[in-house]
């Protein structure tokens, strides 16, 4: 992947911040004005043109044939998390929420997983997502926010609703499909077509591994289009998946 040069980057990400609020295609005319209301600095109409065609011609923007403003590729959006992506700040009391209450016995350890799967799903408005596979390895899925997916414009094709749904019903694949995005340490970002699933090419994935005593039992995830508020949901998967950890282990040493 080519290195971009400090101004195409900077024109590449207010490309993306603006598709990913209005999800429309972006002119370079709003991609002036924004700089002109926003920053000291100021691109001249001409040089964003310039720039968004080498951008295009790069692999990181395309246009749709009605439009001649600019949506990012996966490329893009690929370029964009791994390069200085500025994580936004979460409230703190989302998490102080989620603790009010000692876990005891099961069915509370349950509900816990609930109300974390909905707070990612609130906080991130896309579908929450978490893992755990018990002692007799049988995956267990907590799953909220599927009305939001449904909401998505890039969602609105009923069959490629239909294959998604049918895929996160598929309990064991999905288990799979997660340990294998989860099974380094870090945080994983999919996107697009780096998703193995034909059912998910317009979907990203952010998703975190969840280790009590060093040993891999599950994951967070948030599942969204590519058109996702990266900058909120990185920070807030890997948050969250500390959370579970530290009420997992809270309990370990409960019982």
């Amino acid at each position: 992947m080519e290195t971009l040069t400090a101004r195409q980057q900077s024109i590449l990400n207010r490309v993306i911040d603006t598709h990913i609020q209005t999800g429309q295609p972006v002119g370079s005319r709003t991609i002036t004005e924004g700089y002109r209301e926003n920053y000291r600095t100021s691109f001249s109409p001409a040089t964003v043109r310039g720039e968004m065609g080498l951008l295009e011609e790069q692999g990181y923007l395309t246009h749709p044939h009605t439009s001649s403003g600019r949506i990012p590729t996966d490329r893009g959006y690929r370029y964009y998390v791994d390069h200085d992506l500025q994580y936004e700040n979460l409230p703190q009391h989302i998490f102080r929420e989620l603790t009010g209450r000692p876990l005891t016995v099961s069915e509370e350890l349950d509900f816990f997983l609930e109300r974390v799967s909905k707070a990612l799903s609130s906080w991130s408005q896309e579908m929450g997502l978490i893992l755990m596979i018990d002692e007799s390895s049988n995956p267990r899925i907590f799953l909220q926010g599927s009305a939001r997916i449904l909401e998505k414009p890039e969602f609105q094709d009923v069959k490629k609703a239909r294959n998604l749904f049918e895929m996160l019903e598929e309990k064991k694949a999905v288990a799979n499909w997660l340990s294998r995005r989860t099974a380094d340490e870090k945080i994983s970002v999919s996107i697009g077509r780096e998703n193995e699933s034909e059912a998910m090419n317009d979907c990203a994935v952010v998703a975190m591994p969840c280790r009590i005593h060093r040993r891999w039992a599950g994951a967070v995830a948030v599942l969204g289009p590519r058109r996702m508020r990266y900058a909120r949901t990185l920070p807030l998967v890997a948050s969250m998946a500390k959370l579970v950890e530290e009420m997992f282990d809270q309990r370990s040493l409960e019982s």
